[in-house]
């Protein structure tokens, strides 16, 4: 009975890891985190299916239920280094991490890993991690601590780096992602910590609850981000302002600049909706890098509008942040010259709700705009 529940288990674990990593290919972030999300759902299912292999011939007699038995531990061994590895590789990758921005490093990195192998796969001569014994039941070997802890310290090094820097950087965006991959592994140690010791299978529970988690989480970030430029979208924007103006204290000197390119539609025009695309994603990219690490939170309005909610102690911060985004604009490797119109306006002063900071900051894009037309500055 307790076995039969074991495999049944096993068995809702395995599809659900199989569905995430599927349907991961088609819409988590970009390729390469596509396929590193993927490989680690069907490396976890793997693992999952060779554990229940094990529970199926655990003390089963004859040769073939020995032969089972051996070949599913050293597998499963195996497999749970490698799932623990991508992770490591997907988590860093999501950080940026120099860890892995050369080859040479990722070889370095996958090494306690190979190491986790080839004790696994010599165990049958060396008893190094485990063992079968006469009545075919599975033994812990004599070094059988290497694998969780070769394991576990990847998990742990990169959950604790990615904590880090969630309390380092500023942009609250980019805070939130650091936060998910640090505490989206809790589960599968949970899990893994009650199997060792109750030898339970909570390891494949806790597996499959921390892939769920991290895939909903990935889609939420889908659906609240801009396809072409990556920024938050006018839905994410708009929550963020619900969210920040419920508490006035949070919402003080508070500045919110509104933005739209100048001569955009001479661009489409002229070179193509495509070149139009390229225009918006180098605004963007400018963006990001001159308000994000002062933790400005910016989203694409719609269009070529922007708008970036940044905290400044004086308006001579904002004046500044406006100068350093058309700075950097004119430094873009484009056939064309690009700018932005920026109007802003700071919450307070009879401005009292994010609405009318809204609206405020809206009017002063557009007096902006005003006065760039009648002094022969196209901006349209």
């Amino acid at each position: 009975m307790v076995k039969a529940l074991k495999i049944e288990i096993f068995l809702l674990c395995m599809i659900v890891l199989i569905g995430l990593a599927a349907r991961s290919r088609r819409s988590l972030f970009s390729s390469t985190l596509q396929l590193l999300f993927s490989m680690l759902g069907y490396t976890s299912a793997a693992y999952i299916l060779f554990d229940m292999i094990w529970t199926l011939s655990d003390g089963a007699d004859g040769t073939l239920g020995i032969a089972a038995n051996w070949i599913s531990n050293a597998v499963s061994f195996s497999l749970f280094a490698i799932a623990c590895l991508i992770w490591f590789i997907y988590s860093e990758t999501m950080q940026g991490s120099r860890l892995v921005t050369s080859r040479y490093r990722v070889v370095l990195v996958t090494l306690p890993t190979a190491l986790v192998v080839v004790l696994a796969f010599t165990s049958y001569w060396t008893h190094a991690l485990f063992y079968i014994d006469s009545q075919g039941v599975y033994r812990r070997g004599f070094a059988y601590m290497i694998q969780p802890i070769v394991s576990y310290c990847y998990v742990i090094h990169t959950s604790l780096h990615a904590f880090v820097q969630s309390r380092r950087v500023e942009s609250l965006q980019t805070k939130a992602i650091y936060r998910t991959l640090a505490f989206f592994a809790i589960p599968a140690l949970v899990g893994g910590t009650f199997q060792i010791v109750y030898s339970v299978p909570g390891l494949c529970v806790g597996i499959m609850i921390s892939m769920l988690l991290l895939y909903i989480i990935c889609q939420e970030q889908l659906i609240s981000t801009d396809p072409l430029t990556g920024l938050n979208n006018r839905n994410r924007f708009e929550t963020y302002m619900l969210s920040l103006f419920s508490n006035v204290d949070q919402a003080e000197d508070e500045y919110l600049l509104m933005m739209d390119a100048d001569g955009f539609k001479q661009i489409n025009d002229q070179y193509g909706h495509v070149e139009g695309d390229h225009a918006l994603q180098v605004v963007s990219a400018v963006l990001k890098d001159v308000c994000s690490p002062s933790g400005g939170f910016i989203a694409r309005y719609g269009g070529d509008e922007f708008v970036v909610l940044q905290k400044g102690v004086t308006e001579h911060d904002i004046i500044r942040l406006c100068s350093a985004i058309n700075n950097e604009l004119s430094r873009a490797e484009t056939p064309y010259s690009l700018r932005m119109s920026i109007g802003y306006a700071r919450y307070g002063d009879g401005i009292n709700t994010w609405q009318e900071l809204l609206r405020a900051a809206d009017a002063e894009l557009y007096r902006i705009k005003d006065a760039k037309k009648k002094s022969g500055i196209k901006v349209r």
